[in-house]
């Protein structure tokens, strides 16, 4: 006698028995099916897995066998119908986790609000048409409010959709893909995002709770658009093309972001009070271990894309870099402009000592980028406030720009006065102080910064008493 295992013909449990028992009926243990053992296999191979034989597909004349072909009693039979019942499910969410390949529009999309939005966001399928709707006031700063419809991933994965369309209720009003860490508001994301009047951009928050940055925006290309973004490690690739098949590269990015993770569709209004409907089609999600897209999708070049170019703020025109208050708007785009002929992309604004810092980087000291400094005035009493300096103010706050120059110094130059600067703080809350600046200064390199900002309030440390005299 040996023993062998074969498999049920309904539920496919597996069931261990002896050869002995073989030509017997058993019941099977997850769908109490009655069953007929099969002959023990002549391999010794155990990977080698036999089908017992459905007992009523056997045809047998025998008492103990048409005993056996009766139904199950009445007590057997509700535990029969929902342990089968349960069965099912778990092969579905096997068959979804082992099977994991390109998986294109249909079944298993999960949706939800991140962050604080305005209105609850809207999802529907049809005719291969993904149409999303979401609220919220942004996808920036240090936390977003917007609409997620995704698929949780485990590792490298890439995703692609064409953004028919998006509703116009903001220019940055935002759709497109992301890998995001999580469905916190201050989580760890990557995303490419087309914009009504913004054109697109590849964006990232690096560490929960930081600034999100630009890691590049490109302006001109509108809906409808395809976008795409290849997560493989820590590397983010992201593309954008006008026909699915010419491709161009809207930079790479690296963060360290745990493995699970969620990726999908991702749509913001831009206004807390207002619904953004946007529309995708032609969406694709593939994971590891997926065969490969076909060749016009151009998949294998996300993750060998190059370099990203050199991030370009707005020039230093007429428009953008003018001595002048009243006529130049503030957009809510991210703070940019020129320090010293050289682009500026804000990727952190602080609030410390009484001094707002604007600048490139979010660690150690400043390479590139502006402190206005208040004399000491903390971020309370500029809450809410709004600040002009003209340019014959004989006194004002002092302007320190940083720059690094050809030889990679950092350079510094102080103004006092003899700039336009324009200020509009709003409400400080949970340490933030946010608010718009418009900053020119008089120098031969025509130096602006122009946008918002979300400013991280730190409290000053407290001094230190002094030793007590002898």
């Amino acid at each position: 006698m040996s023993e062998f295992k074969y498999a049920c013909p309904v539920c496919g449990q597996h069931i261990k028995c002896d050869s002995s028992q073989a030509g017997t009926v058993m019941d099977c243990p997850t769908c109490f099916q009655k069953i007929v053992v099969p002959q023990a296999p002549t391999s010794e191979d155990q990977k080698f897995i036999l089908t017992g034989t459905r007992l009523e597909d056997k045809k047998t004349s025998s008492l103990a066998d048409a005993e056996a072909r009766r139904t199950l009693e009445p007590a057997k039979a509700f535990p029969a119908a929902v342990a089968f019942l349960l069965f099912l499910a778990l092969c579905v969410g096997a068959s979804l986790y082992f099977f994991r390949g390109k998986l294109h529009v249909g079944p298993g999309w999960q949706q939800a609000d991140v962050g604080a939005v305005g209105a609850p966001g809207t999802f529907s399928q049809k005719n291969g048409i993904l149409s999303v709707g979401g609220s919220g006031a942004d996808i920036w700063f240090q936390a977003d409010a917007f609409h997620f419809v995704y698929r949780p991933t485990d590792g490298d994965v890439s995703l692609t959709a064409r953004v028919q369309s998006i509703q116009n209720t903001d220019p940055w009003a935002k759709a497109g893909v992301m890998v995001r860490a999580s469905d916190a508001p201050d989580a760890m994301f990557a995303a490419i995002l087309v914009t009504p009047g913004s054109g697109v951009a590849f964006q990232q928050r690096t560490a929960p709770g930081s600034q999100a940055t630009s890691v590049q925006i490109v302006s001109g290309p509108r809906t409808p658009l395809w976008v795409r973004l290849a997560r493989r490690g820590n590397t983010f690739t992201a593309d954008y093309s006008k026909d699915g098949s010419n491709w161009k590269t809207a930079g790479s990015t690296s963060m360290a972001m745990a493995g699970k993770a969620w990726a999908g569709l991702a749509v913001c209004s831009h206004n807390h009070a207002m619904m953004c409907e946007a529309a995708f089609d032609q969406v694709a999600v593939q994971m590891a271990g997926a065969p490969k897209e076909p060749a016009t999708a151009n998949t294998n070049s996300v993750v060998h894309a190059p370099p990203p170019p050199k991030p370009v703020a707005p020039p230093a025109n007429d428009t953008n870099w003018m001595l002048d208050l009243q006529t130049n708007a503030i957009p809510d785009a991210p703070v940019a402009g020129r320090i010293h002929g050289q682009d500026f992309l804000m990727e952190r604004a602080s609030f410390q000592n009484g001094a707002l810092t604007i600048r490139v980087g979010n660690r150690g000291p400043a390479e590139s980028g502006a402190v206005i400094n208040f004399s000491g005035a903390d971020a309370e009493e500029l809450s809410g406030k709004t600040i002009n300096v003209l340019t014959n103010a004989e006194k004002a706050a002092r302007v320190s720009l940083r720059w690094k120059d050809d030889t990679g110094e950092v350079q510094k130059t102080n103004y006092d006065a003899g700039y336009a600067l324009r200020l509009e703080f709003g409400a400080l809350a949970n340490n933030r102080l946010p608010g718009k600046i418009y900053l020119c200064l008089p120098d031969p390199e025509k130096s602006y910064l122009l946008g918002s900002f979300r400013a991280n309030v730190s409290k000053p440390k407290p001094k230190a008493n002094p030793p007590p005299k002898q």
